[in-house]
């Protein structure tokens, strides 16, 4: 059975150069959700009116306020954090919030709730590797992701699959991971996307790629993101979560169960 495919990007922490990832992004006709705090304590962070201006052609997700650990804060520290970030997000932009991601990738089930209170539809993790729908857990809609843009070295990839026991993703990381070239594994995973259906989802930080000096090998793993959209149609992390759910893919299981059988159940 061959799965719906989707593409979808994700960009943390509202550094200013978020204009130049939204310039590459409109440029190959892709989405992307930037998840922007309201500062933080050691980057600059875009003004009202950059905000303003990027929210005119994507999504705004939220961050937090202060861009804050959630995991090393009090109960009401983080829940004040969790919901009034979304309601400046929309005070600012005037459009609805739908999508948080907690900062550093670290939160608890109680931090969960919380944003399922808040009215969030969709949390974003930092989990690796993963071509999964978004998953339905505490009637909130986790979302993976696929390739940061970033030079992991390769324990650094085994480490996020194995905190996780996402055995999928193992099976990924064994199959693709043979490489710690973003760029290559990024081509890997989204050629699977394609054929077998389920979701690629790029994310990263565009002070990490200035810092990094990143950008001409994002500009290539985007052009071969737009290659493929009327394969895999280009959607934000929000529409991504208001798509209808494929019954069993939605369960995170049969898309990695598929890829064993096409390989023989072995590699």
């Amino acid at each position: 059975m061959t799965f719906p495919a989707y593409i979808t990007t994700s960009w943390d922490d509202g550094h200013p150069l978020d204009h130049r990832v939204a310039a590459l992004l409109s440029k190959y006709r892709l989405e992307g959700t930037f998840y922007v705090p309201a500062t933080t304590s050691d980057r600059p962070t875009m003004s009202a009116k950059q905000l303003r201006e990027l929210s005119k052609s994507f999504e705004i997700g939220a961050h937090t306020l202060n861009h804050v650990d959630l995991t090393s804060v009090t109960t009401e520290t983080a829940s004040r954090e969790i919901a009034d970030s979304k309601s400046w997000i929309e005070d600012s932009t005037g459009v609805r919030c739908e999508c948080f991601c907690p900062p550093i990738g670290r939160y608890r089930k109680e931090h969960v709730h919380m944003v399922q209170r808040a009215g969030y539809i969709g949390l974003r993790t930092v989990e690796l590797l993963a071509i999964d729908f978004p998953r339905s857990l505490a009637g909130l809609l986790h979302i993976p992701t696929t390739v940061q843009a970033f030079p992991h070295r390769r324990a650094a990839l085994a480490r996020n699959v194995i905190k996780r026991m996402a055995f999928g993703n193992l099976w990924r990381y064994i199959r693709h991971g043979r490489t710690a070239d973003w760029p290559a594994l990024a081509e890997s995973l989204l050629s699977q996307v394609v054929a077998r259906g389920g979701v690629f989802h790029l994310w990263g930080h565009s002070w990490e790629l200035e810092e990094l000096d990143q950008w001409q090998r994002l500009e290539s793993v985007l052009r071969l993101m737009g290659q493929f959209a009327r394969q895999a149609p280009a959607v934000s992390n929000g529409q991504l979560c208001r798509l209808p759910m494929p019954p069993v893919a939605a369960s995170g299981q049969t898309v990695p169960a598929a890829e064993a059988a096409a390989a023989g159940g072995r590699r």
